[in-house]
């Protein structure tokens, strides 16, 4: 007897719905995606049970007649490719005509659908079956009620988590074709309530920068979509024509909120992502991501959208899209942290010195002895020097009464230092001099590669927070009920996220309480912590799908001591001597990461010898 044999086709439709039909999600997903392709405007999602019991999506699209219904719940019938060239060159959503035939597997379905207003189809089927296939009444477009679904499979069913998670994920699918098309009308309700109210925010579909800050706003809330930057038009038509959308400030960096959008299909692109990670490590020597917003509308000849079962990700054509990605991000970076290239130039001459003590120092008059043009044949190995030049008798103002024409006083006479360790991680020594501070706020260092200028505060915050990370795992916050509860702006998905983690959020000195909408309302919190912070670090946790109730611990334990540590360093244009400078500087290389603050911002910065030939033009 043979071995191998043809499995049925009622097995073949279950294995393939696996392919599409993950959880619930995955229903919203597809129904979602068949709804826009038929050209609605508005569309009603109802679940129930988290999806698990119910998933029913009602649209004003185009609608089917009764032989359209009936087929397109066959495997491969589809209405939106018809010969291979079609495939190279996908402009829908949905292409390949597996969805319905996947769900209608695995799940209960009535599907109801109208060309016009009056007469339509309705159709049942259950496990793939056609049980029903008569005429109904409907406005025009078409509803889609999947109920039970894996019913037919328990081991997938057993697979599905919590109603709270569940749902979550669905709700997390709706935000992102919400995003996706803010011309559409969108309302998701669970078991009767509204969790996601979505009004049409613009009359067209094309690029449409107001719009899509309208409904971040509905979606996230107005303090985010006011914390912003669009993503320069000029530059993004020069380097990668059809991208916009928009880069969060700083502000936005305690929520992971990164969504990017290929010809308005909401996909994962690695490449992409890791451009704009890059981008910000480098230009705002940062590991907190603000939030992104990327739209990319692209020739669909350029997109290779038949790589995933889920469609979830794409192949772009061009190799160096994502490197041109990454130039563009750079340059919104820029933007939404309000930066400006600052070039050094030559300063301007003292107040009552004359022209002679700037050109002079070098000997650029090319006579006389070294002591007349104010030279230094052997300085001494301090460093810096008080020079004393020579007013000559066709100088305008002369020095004042007992001053005599200085260029330079040290403050700090920097001296021949022992190796200080870079990394305590890599045990690296470099020969370092201390020279001084600047202004009381930066400390100057000569390095054998170049000048190393060090944030005295936040230098000194990055060895606190680190004492005191160590300091503080050893004992359990109090918890502080505030005087005025602070809002939480959250989307639907995250404030599902932060309720599933209440009870774990409570033993670590967190409160929250329930309002209308989205919205929570912080009632306690740490008592170490304060109440900003908190709300920073509930944020954050609200935008991280992988946080856990056993994780809280480490992610409160930071935002403690990061708290205290920002309060507790020294501030800025605050003199110290040079014993304190030296003393701050080792300890800083000796701590686990140098070259960060608890919050990101950069530790040190360094200018090599070659920047420093360039500025001075001689290079």
């Amino acid at each position: 007897m043979a071995r191998i044999r043809i499995l049925s086709d009622q097995l073949i439709s279950q294995i393939a719905a696996g392919e599409v039909v993950e959880r619930p999600a995955s229903v919203v997903k597809e129904l979602v995606e068949n709804a826009l392709d038929a050209g609605a405007t508005r569309l009603e999602i109802d679940l129930e049970g988290g999806g698990r019991q119910r998933v029913r999506v009602a649209d004003d699209g185009a609608g089917m007649d009764r032989d359209d219904a009936l087929l397109a719940f066959d495997r491969h019938a589809t209405s939106k490719i018809a010969v291979f060239d079609d495939l190279e060159r996908v402009a829908t959503l949905g292409f390949r005509g597996e969805a319905l035939a996947s769900i209608a597997a695995v799940a209960r379905v009535e599907l109801t659908t109208a060309l016009a207003a009056g007469e339509g189809t309705r159709v049942r089927i259950e496990g793939g079956r056609v049980l029903v296939a008569e005429p109904a009444a409907r406005a025009r477009g078409t509803t889609v009620d999947v109920e039970s679904l894996f019913f037919n499979v328990p081991a997938r069913r057993k697979f599905l988590k919590s109603r709270e998670t569940e749902l979550r994920r669905a709700l997390e699918v709706v935000e992102g074709y919400a995003l996706a098309r803010p011309e559409v009308t969108l309302r998701c309700r669970h078991e009767g309530r509204v969790v996601v109210d979505a009004p049409a925010a613009g009359a067209r579909s094309g690029a449409d920068p107001a719009a899509l800050r309208a409904r971040i706003a509905q979606i996230f809330g107005p303090g985010l979509a006011g914390e912003l930057a669009e993503i320069p038009a000029a530059a993004g038509a020069g380097l990668v024509p059809g991208a916009w959308g928009f880069v969060g400030s700083p502000a936005t960096a305690r929520g992971r909120r990164s969504f990017l959008f290929v010809n308005r299909r909401l996909v994962r692109d690695r490449a992409v992502l890791a451009s704009f990670y890059r981008a910000v490590r480098e230009e705002w020597r940062s590991d907190e991501f603000p939030a992104l917003f990327l739209m990319l509308d692209l020739p669909p000849e350029s997109v290779d959208v038949n790589v995933h079962p889920q469609k979830a990700e794409v192949r772009f054509r061009d190799g160096a899209l994502a490197a041109r990605l990454g130039s563009l991000l750079r340059i919104a970076l820029a933007a939404a942290r309000g930066e400006e290239a600052a070039p050094l130039r030559p300063p301007e001459p003292f107040a009552g010195a004359p022209p002679v003590a700037w050109w002079g120092l070098g000997g650029r008059d090319g006579g006389g002895p070294a002591s007349e043009r104010g030279e230094i044949a052997e300085p001494p190995p301090g460093g810096f020097v008080a020079v004393d030049l020579p007013w000559r008798a066709s100088a305008d103002v002369p020095p004042a009464a007992g001053e005599p024409g200085r260029i330079a006083v040290p403050a700090l006479a920097p001296l021949d230092r022992s190796p200080i360790p870079l990394s305590g991680r890599t045990g690296e020594t470099r020969p370092f001099r201390l020279l001084g501070q600047y202004k009381g706020t930066l400390i100057l260092l000569e390095g054998p590669d170049g000048l190393y200028l060090i944030d005295q505060h936040v230098a000194h915050e990055r060895i606190l927070y680190e004492r005191l990370r160590r300091s503080l795992a050893q004992r359990a916050p109090a918890s502080q009920r505030l005087v005025s509860p602070l809002l939480l702006e959250l989307s639907a998905a995250e404030r599902l996220r932060l309720l599933e983690l209440a009870p774990a959020l409570e033993t670590q000195g967190f409160e929250l309480a329930e309002l209308s909408g989205a919205t929570l309302a912080l009632v306690a919190a740490p008592a170490e912590l304060g109440a900003e912070a908190a709300r920073g670090v509930l944020v954050t946790l609200a935008a991280d799908r992988d946080a856990t109730p056993e994780t809280l611990g480490t992610h409160l334990l930071e935002a403690l001591a990061a708290s205290q540590a920002c309060k507790a360093a020294i501030k800025m244009h605050h003199p110290l001597s040079a014993e304190k400078l030296e003393a701050l500087v080792s300890e800083l290389f000796r701590a686990e990461n140098p070259y960060a603050c608890p919050h990101g911002r950069p530790v040190v910065l360094a200018m090599s010898d070659a920047d420093l030939e360039r500025r001075f033009g001689r290079r």
